[in-house]
């Protein structure tokens, strides 16, 4: 190597050197600067409690006064939920079994390499599903929200559990199922709460009784009230 060759490399390196020692300077500023705006800035927003409950819009319509029916009370949110029931149930019905996205559906539900061997995009099928989930879970939620004019973060757990149990009890994948589970599990939670005596009584225990009911058709009628039997020859 040369003397002028040498210098040239001298050179190259002082100057990337200098680059790297300018550019972290710089980034060690800019974080310093954003660290100091973020404090000023969150100090000034008040932030809810993660458990605080937040109150839901109310529509006159929906959460007006009570009705009257034959000396039975109802009030306007159930019967927002029932129509929205029946509006969801209706559709989706009609979604899974008159549409070439429904039909997709179900194949990739019973058989996914098949479906895809048919020429069926699972993975836009899989995406369509949860969407849907995303958008029926949204309805319930406005649902719940009108009936108890508050929500919280924690108001899906349970009743994501009282779906799951319903969906079981009736069948999984039978949308008639799903709605017979429901109503039953609502019937015996009322009946439970209503009629059985003493320390197991009482709005306390109905979610035990809802789960036992749940056990006892597991263990007699596996496929659910509705479901059908599928035997497996392999």
């Amino acid at each position: 190597m040369t003397v002028g060759e040498a210098a040239k490399s001298r050179a190259g390196v002082q100057v990337g050197v200098r680059a790297v020692a300018v550019s972290a300077v710089t980034a060690a500023v800019t974080a310093e600067i954003g660290w100091v705006l973020f404090k000023l800035l969150i100090n000034k927003v008040e932030w809810p409690s993660a458990k605080a409950r937040i109150p839901f819009p109310q529509l006159d319509v929906v959460t007006g006064k009570a009705l009257q029916v034959g000396g039975v009370t109802i009030q306007r949110s159930a019967i927002f939920t029932v129509a929205a029931l029946a509006v969801c149930a209706v559709l989706l019905w009609f979604f899974i079994n008159r549409t070439r996205l429904g039909r997709g559906m179900q194949a990739v539900s019973q058989d996914p390499d098949t479906a895809r061997l048919m020429g069926i995009n699972v993975d836009r099928i899989i995406v369509v599903a949860f969407a849907l989930g995303a958008v029926l879970a949204a309805i319930a939620g406005v649902s719940q929200g009108l009936q108890n004019n508050n929500i919280d973060f924690r108001m899906g757990f349970l009743a994501g559990l009282k779906a799951f149990t319903a969906a079981v009890l009736g069948g999984i994948g039978n949308v008639y199922g799903a709605v017979v589970g429901g109503l039953v599990l609502g019937v015996v939670e009322a009946m439970a709460t209503q009629y059985i005596p003493g320390q197991f009584g009482g709005s306390t225990w109905k979610d035990v009784w809802a789960f036992v009911i749940l056990i006892l058709v597991l263990v007699f009628r596996p496929q659910g009230l509705l479901g059908a039997r599928v035997v497996d020859r392999a």
